[in-house]
């Protein structure tokens, strides 16, 4: 039997009243409860409480039941929805290694307009004076021994490390093959494709970018930056995905925003322990990699 022939059967079934979903919700929250209470029986009993089995078996049937009531009262096909399920969670759970090759954004712009391929960078921290009297910590990112973009500070009263999120902006481009930010900062917008310069790289398009950096930054904040992670969580990647759904980006799948945000962090806490580094962005490889502490 496939899913889809038990939602029909199981409609067989149903005597439940009522002219909304509220009924199956509420079966599916009292059969969800009827499992935690045998999980505390085992818990309690150990080895002694022998109808664990067979008890969940049971109760898995009822929720079953009541998931493809709530299905059929919203006309979803419950087949349907498993297989959007399945590409979703392996979406999620792909590993960077295995994520496929994509064409790049920019492959029909001059090639003066393109995102390098290949792009190393240095980032350098220094304590700078402002001339206010304040001293801060800076960071300078340099391609060679030209300055890329402005010196940045944390622009916090207390200091969190934000003076790297570059090394984010370079994650988006390695993996995603998209970054409105260095594309500003590196002059290679695509002026010669006026629409896509003005939705794809223009200001808007870089504020989202920046806006969902420190989206990301703060739930990461609340992760240890994920180095004990694994998995960045399900909800912030929809919600990068949302503030980017009108722009590009909005191609790459849960596993590329997945890869871009770990390979960024990844990168991050390396730069913050030491104070700088070198980074070699590859877009052909999807990769970002620190390469080692900054020249002295």
């Amino acid at each position: 039997m496939d899913i889809s022939e038990y939602q029909q059967r199981a409609g067989e079934t149903d005597i439940l009243t009522g002219d909304d979903d509220i009924m199956p919700l509420l079966g599916l929250a009292g059969e969800v409860g009827q499992l935690i209470a045998e999980y505390k029986k085992r818990q309690r009993d150990k080895v002694g409480y022998r109808a664990f089995r067979d008890e969940v078996h049971e109760e898995l049937g009822d929720i079953l039941w009541y998931a493809a009531a709530l299905a059929r009262y919203n006309g979803f096909d419950l087949d349907e929805i498993a297989r959007e399920n399945l590409y979703k969670t392996r979406g999620l759970f792909l590993a960077p290694e295995q994520l496929p090759p994509h064409a790049l954004f920019d492959q029909e712009a001059p090639a003066d307009q393109r995102l390098p391929t290949r792009l190393t960078v240095t980032l350098v921290e220094n304590e700078e004076s402002t001339g206010r009297g304040e001293t801060l910590q800076r960071v300078r990112m340099y391609r060679g021994d030209q300055p890329v973009g402005d010196p940045l500070d944390d622009n916090s009263e207390h200091s969190d490390d934000y003076r790297y999120h570059d090394v984010f902006h370079l994650a988006h481009m390695a993996v995603l093959g998209w970054s409105p930010v260095m594309r500003r900062l590196l002059g290679c917008k695509r002026s010669e494709l006026p629409t896509v310069d003005r939705v794809q790289d223009g200001g808007r398009a870089a504020a989202i970018e920046e806006g969902l950096t420190a989206y990301v930054f703060t739930m990461a904040g609340e992760h240890s930056f994920f180095s004990t992670l694994a998995h960045v969580p399900p909800s912030v990647l929809k919600t990068c995905a949302k503030m980017a759904s009108h722009l590009e980006v909005s191609a790459r799948s849960s596993a590329d925003w997945h890869a871009a945000i770990l390979a960024g962090y990844a990168a991050f806490r390396e730069v913050v322990s030491h104070q700088g580094g070198v980074l070699t962005a590859d877009l052909e490889a999807r990769t970002l990699t620190y390469e080692g502490p900054p020249p002295t």
